[in-house]
């Protein structure tokens, strides 16, 4: 799915069914694009996440860990040789949007490979699937393309990952994002943008113009009156962001 066939999806189920959508409609919308309900594997992420812990343990790597949610909402988060959190606007998050059976391996995978090459990173993951289902925050820009590379050399990335959400630029399929995460995240503070946005149309009984290049202007008008400098950097890594696959662009690290 493209933006503009998802903004013009949006806008016509507005339309038919005259609702008012809010900001986590948009971010559940968002999430799950492309992917079928499943949790049948959470039980196995999870023993799998506990036993490679234990192995963890018994080694001198610096980690740390934490878990929010329960059950088949349970998210969670382990970190690498960091003494500190990522200054977010020197981060880049990428995301690696696995299917779902594959899950436990890209997993195991991306776990040895920041660890070997001892990366300062943070990995979230959840235990059902979704489209953002592994999400690592690199915190320096120049560790990603050789992670992207070395995955796009060693796996055939088109069978193994899923899209993303259509906001999200990618490079081999591997999405590339940042935010300030002080504030909030890259989805959503896109899902605030996309409410502002149909809310609009709608009351401005607009709803048959939207469209991807229209939603771009809309949002490089709120960029330029924001003032809060994070909420503006996120922004702005939206724009640039939808700008970048509107123009058959890679994103620029």
């Amino acid at each position: 799915m493209s933006i503009n066939e998802f903004i013009k999806k949006i806008a016509n189920d507005i339309k038919l069914n005259n609702k008012d959508l809010t900001e986590e409609d948009y971010y559940y919308i968002l999430k799950y694009i492309g992917v079928t309900k499943d949790m049948s594997l959470s039980e196995d992420i999870v023993k799998f996440y506990h036993n490679f812990l234990d192995n963890l343990s018994n080694s001198l790597i610096k980690y740390e860990t934490r878990q929010i949610k329960d059950d088949e909402n349970a998210t969670y988060y382990i970190g690498f040789y960091a003494d500190k959190k990522a200054d977010y606007k020197e981060a880049i998050k990428v995301y690696f949007p696995v299917k779902y059976e594959y899950q436990i391996s890209a997993l195991k995978t991306i776990f040895l490979y920041l660890i070997r090459n001892s990366i300062k990173s943070t990995v979230k993951f959840y235990v059902k699937a979704t489209n953002e289902n592994i999400v690592i925050r690199f915190y320096h820009k120049e560790d990603v393309m050789p992670f992207i590379n070395y995955c796009y050399k060693n796996f055939i990335l088109e069978d193994l990952l899923l899209k993303p959400n259509p906001f999200i630029a990618t490079i081999h399929g591997i999405g590339i994002t940042c935010d300030d995460n002080t504030v909030d995240t890259y989805n959503g503070t896109l899902s605030k943008l996309l409410n502002k946005y149909f809310n609009y149309l709608k009351v401005n009984d607009k709803l048959d113009f939207a469209s991807d290049l229209d939603f771009l202007n809309f949002i490089n008008e709120l960029m330029n009156v924001e003032e809060n400098p994070e909420i503006k950097f996120n922004i702005e890594a939206i724009y640039s962001n939808i700008k970048n696959i509107l123009n058959h662009e890679s994103p620029v690290l």
